[in-house]
């Protein structure tokens, strides 16, 4: 997300200026936490879906 927006708006303003290391730095860590929670909700998803399945093949079928 964080990454996005960084493109986004990089060019808007018709000239660029070299970040400083520091802002480089600040920018990745906090592109790196983005990254770490994305990977956590996916995570997150997965674990929902096999529950989700494990329930479903644990309930008898009904027949007709």
């Amino acid at each position: 997300m964080m990454a996005r927006r960084m493109m986004m708006h990089g060019g808007c303003q018709g000239w660029y200026e070299e970040p400083s290391l520091e802002d480089k730095i600040e920018w990745l860590e906090e592109y790196q936490r983005d990254l770490e929670q994305e990977t956590a909700d996916v995570a997150e998803r997965i674990r929902r879906l096999k529950e989700r399945r494990d329930e479903e093949s644990k309930e008898p079928t009904v027949s007709a």
